[in-house]
C-alpha cells in the first residue's frame, strides 16, 4: 500500500511540473503550436532515458521501489500522451493541417532522439 501512496504522491508532483510547465511556455513563446506539451513530452523523454541510462551502467545504485516512483510516478504524471492527441487535433479542427503533421513529427521523433540522448548522457559522464 505504501508504494501506491508513494507513486500517486509523486505523480502529483510530475502533474504539478507539467501544470507549471505548459502555463509558463506560451507566455515565453507567443505562437499557437502547442509548445507547452511539447516541451513536457521531450524533458520527460529525455529524463526517462537518463534514469534507464543510469539504472543500465550502475553508475548510480537506484532502489527498485525509487526507479518507480521517479518512472512511473512523477514522469508518468509530467508527460501527456492525452494532451498530445488534444493539441494535435486542436489544430486539425483550426484548419493548421501543417502545424499538426509537423506537431506530430516533432513529438516522435525528438522524443525518441531524447530518450536516446538521456540513456547514453550518463555513458558520456561515467
Amino acid at each position: 500500500m505504501k508504494s501506491y501512496l508513494l507513486v500517486a504522491l509523486f505523480g502529483a508532483f510530475g502533474t504539478l511540473a507539467r501544470f507549471s510547465v505548459i502555463q509558463i511556455t506560451p507566455k515565453i513563446f507567443q505562437t499557437i503550436f502547442p509548445i507547452g506539451t511539447l516541451t513536457v513530452n521531450l524533458l520527460g523523454c529525455f529524463l526517462i532515458g537518463l534514469v534507464s541510462g543510469v539504472l543500465d551502467t550502475k553508475f548510480i545504485t537506484i532502489d527498485e521501489n525509487l526507479k518507480n516512483y521517479i518512472t512511473i510516478g512523477f514522469l508518468g504524471g509530467f508527460t501527456t500522451f492525452s494532451s498530445f492527441s488534444q493539441d494535435f487535433f486542436n489544430l486539425i479542427n483550426s484548419s493548421n493541417y501543417l502545424l499538426a503533421f509537423i506537431y506530430i513529427f516533432i513529438s516522435v521523433f525528438f522524443g525518441l532522439l531524447m530518450f536516446y540522448l538521456g540513456d547514453k548522457f550518463i555513458h558520456i559522464i561515467s
